[in-house]
């Protein structure tokens, strides 16, 4: 997470939280810089390339900071008793040979720009400050007197260190060299809509078709050996770090660095200190308007939870147009919509349920088992992510899709015939069910980017179905199963275990009765304690349900906020879903009767809340209505 974004949760809605001691293996922090400028230095103009004008020794680029601001940052490490340790340090205490200093914390700076060396490494120098350079080899390889590509904007070779500086600084023994690829430092069409997506990432799609797993893989491999060997050509010695362009990475980009010889990897999104046993490091992305406030809360070890979240579901069934112009104005609409109501987490739908019968026949991604309605769900996502910076959760089935093999559906153990009570599931049981779902939720990750998971709430196994477990057992069963899922969109999933969040939905009637929670094999406090949130479904209109008054509906949800407290679960880890529609009917409800349930969630203490669906075609619930009882303010 950027830092911006991070203090803005801790100051309106979040908690810090210390991390927990570990005497035997010391936690530590990772800073990250990046160029920095000495203001006072006169502006040296370049125009002999190719055209370019540009500031060379005064060049700002994304995170730059003052020299004056990196000899605060120094002395204020010095003053409050932090030891800059060189990545030897570290690499010994992993091994047992020595121990780390107290407070350490490792200093590294990426892209290789010239100020490594002019302004940099000279304050190293002064400070005995060991610290870890991150260069981009074709950057590094670009002849003299020409250019590189940085983004869309053309730089000068002597924006960049030299490769003889370089080595003089690694045999100075205050500097590692690190690899931050070879041509990875870039981005790339990311689907078929154009979306640009870090170059570390899969699904490149060009000239009409994605890239595929095994393509993508050989394309990391190749550009991960290559930088390697360019750097140990260059400065006699083989990086022993990746560090992964713009922070961005997932587990099989991980697995092939490792088979690449580069032994650790660095990113920019975990806000939690390290320890010397982890091979994946986290850093704190540090900037001209850095506090020391922060960094001081993150090299203390402490952690950011926001309290608050407000959701929304959106259909892609709503989105999708046959007419491509009619989905780029849905598109639009639904920005402008989350935008206006407030909302911070959006969960998309993933799958599509043409008929509505509660089972999913088609994807808005592509996949390997169910048919594709339209590759749609990347864009949607992404857009929502850059353009709003909203949290994207995937709406994903794990029992009610329909796979290929229609003759495992979920049976009732004493008819054998589907399950007659609920729309029809696929067998949980079946190897063959379970790993075509896995390939599903793999598929999605690979060819798509988004933050977490919500898993739909067809998840269960009633009463009569696996007679010989207990509901316990089966309750525990079924968390173990989306661990699997979950573990499936890791291979693709950017940013990895840390930043992948999982939601689930739960049966309101598994928390007001026990009954239920035994026949559906479902519990709050067991949800609550495995997965990030819990999506409570508060809906008293529901469709198989007798119709109830609006009295009786606030009574019911009175009752279901007291079982919630007397459950003694954080409230900050259950969100709950309201009702925009009844569900009998399937008529908007009044939108007085779902602003009055949100003010009584917020006078019992129950800030986190959402609702389905969302009608952002015919502005339902009216958005300038809904802002004040739903936005939380963050924005």
């Amino acid at each position: 997470m950027n830092y911006k974004h991070l203090l803005s949760a801790l100051v309106l809605s979040g908690v810090m939280l210390p991390a927990a001691a570990n005497t035997t293996d010391p936690a530590f922090g990772v800073l990250c810089y990046h160029n920095v400028v000495d203001e006072s230095a006169p502006q040296i103009l370049d125009t002999n390339h190719d055209g370019l004008t540009g500031e060379i020794e005064r060049q700002y680029y994304p995170q730059t900071i003052t020299v004056n601001r990196l000899v605060d940052h120094f002395n204020w490490l010095k003053s409050n008793g932090y030891t800059p340790v060189s990545w030897q340090q570290i690499l010994d205490a992993r091994a047992g040979k020595t121990a780390l200093p107290e407070k350490p914390v490792l200093l590294t700076f990426d892209d290789g720009y010239t100020s490594f060396y002019t302004q940099i490494y000279p304050l190293l120098k002064a400070y005995k400050y060991p610290a870890v350079f991150a260069l981009v080899t074709s950057w590094m390889d670009t002849p003299a007197n020409s250019t590189f590509m940085y983004g869309n904007k053309k730089m000068p070779r002597n924006a960049l260190i030299t490769w003889e500086q370089a080595k003089e600084m690694k045999d100075s023994g205050l500097v590692e060299i690190a690899s931050h690829s070879h041509d990875l430092h870039r981005s790339l069409p990311g689907n078929s809509f154009g979306s640009q997506f870090a170059a570390m990432l899969p699904g490149n799609y060009q000239n009409g078709r994605y890239e595929t797993p095994q393509e993508y893989r050989n394309r990391i491999r190749s550009d991960l050996i290559r930088s390697s060997d360019i750097i140990a050509q260059r400065i006699g010695q083989r990086p022993r770090i990746m560090i992964w362009p713009y922070g961005q990475f997932n587990d099989t980009a991980v697995q092939i660095a490792r088979e690449a010889g580069l032994e650790s990897d660095m990113t920019l999104y975990d806000n939690e200190l390290n320890r010397s046993s982890t091979q994946h490091i986290g850093r704190l992305l540090i900037d001209q308007e850095t506090g020391y406030g922060a960094m001081k809360s993150y090299l203390e070890g402490k952690t950011f939870e926001p309290d608050i979240k407000r959701s929304v579901q959106i259909d892609l069934d709503d989105v999708y147009d046959p007419n491509p112009t009619q989905v780029n104005r849905n598109l639009d609409k639904l920005i402008d919509r989350v935008k206006a109501i407030g909302a911070d987490t959006v969960y998309l739908h993933a799958l599509s349920d043409v008929n509505n019968d509660g089972v999913a026949e088609a994807t808005y991604f592509p996949n390997r088992h169910l048919p594709m309605k339209s590759d749609l769900f990347s864009r949607v996502a992404w857009q929502l992510m850059t353009r709003l910076q909203v949290q994207v959760y995937a709406k994903m089935p794990m029992m009610a899709q329909k796979l290929p093999l229609n003759s495992e559906l979920g049976q009732s153990s004493q008819s054998g015939a589907p399950t007659p009570q609920h729309y029809q599931r696929i067998l949980p049981d079946s190897p063959q069910n379970r790993q075509m779902t896995q390939d599903l939720f793999e598929d999605l990750a690979f060819y798509s980017r988004f933050n977490g998971i919500l898993f739909h709430d067809n998840r269960f196994l009633a009463g009569n179905e696996s007679p010989t477990l207990t509901a316990g057992e089966k309750a525990d069963d079924l968390i173990s199963y989306t661990d699997q899922l979950k573990a499936a969109s890791l291979k693709y999933s950017f940013n990895g275990q840390n930043m992948l969040k999982t939601s689930r939905n739960l049966y309101a009637g598994t928390v007001v009765d026990d009954k239920a929670q035994k026949w559906l094999a479902q519990s709050l406090p067991k949800f609550s304690a495995h997965y990030d949130y819990t999506v409570l479904m508060a809906m008293p209109y529901q469709k198989n349900q007798p119709n109830i008054s609006a009295r009786k509906a606030n009574q019911w949800l009175d009752r279901l906020i007291d079982s919630v407290k007397d459950s003694k679960v954080k409230p900050n880890r259950v969100i709950f879903e309201l009702q925009a529609y009844n569900g009998r009917t399937e008529q908007a409800l009044p939108e007085q009767d779902l602003f009055r349930s949100m003010k009584a969630l917020k006078q019992n203490g129950m800030l986190s809340y959402g609702y389905t669906p969302d009608d952002f075609q015919n502005n339902r619930p009216n958005a300038s209505a809904l802002k004040p009882v739903f936005s939380n303010l963050r924005r």
